[in-house]
């Protein structure tokens, strides 16, 4: 065989390859964008509680019978964690899988949660417990899921990191404009 026909076949392996490696790569940033958007469903749900909350009577009565003034600092705390969420969250994003991106996001998570569990765990005064029962279950519930879908969308990321650190696919990974991400 002439040495132009082994030129030829490996430049049309390298290109097979590349093909491969690039459909390879697209799939699983597709399957990690798609558990954290039910990742960011999940998250908006539990501002939603929050909102909810803000605007129910329970609220206007918690504040109004003078409540201790650690409880509305509290709820204050809850509210600037999910403004927080809120605009880190859904702000326009080039690329939502970034390590900066994931590192605010995962950052402002466990803000949100920390600032309700005090909240929440706040000891009751005469007026009753800070947050009704019911929406601590449905709170419970929620994060529940969240942990959940946490939990695939790390387990996505880490097949994602390392089909990009691979041995042949790292030397075209970037150059493609895959770059590696960050557990939520």
């Amino acid at each position: 065989m002439d040495t132009s026909i082994w030129l030829w076949l490996a430049v049309a392996a390298v290109i097979f390859w590349l093909v491969g490696l690039y459909n390879r790569l697209m799939r699983l940033r597709s399957r990690a964008l798609d558990v954290l958007t039910a990742l960011e469903r999940q998250v908006r749900s539990s501002l939603m509680l929050l909102e909810t909350f803000a605007q129910s009577a329970q609220m206007a009565a918690l504040t109004a019978t003078n409540s201790p003034q650690d409880m509305e600092t509290e709820w204050m705390e809850v509210v600037r964690a999910a403004q927080v969420v809120e605009a880190i969250w859904y702000a326009p994003r080039k690329n939502s899988l970034s390590q900066t991106a994931q590192q605010k996001r995962s950052d402002s998570l466990v803000a949100l949660q920390s600032a309700w569990s005090t909240w929440a765990n706040t000891p009751p005064d005469l007026a009753g417990a800070p947050v009704p029962e019911e929406m601590q279950a449905e709170w419970s519930a929620i994060q529940n899921k969240v942990k959940a879908i946490q939990e695939a969308l790390n387990a996505i990321i880490e097949n994602y990191n390392h089909a990009i650190a691979e041995y042949p696919a790292r030397w075209v990974a970037g150059w493609m404009g895959f770059e590696s991400s960050t557990k939520i």
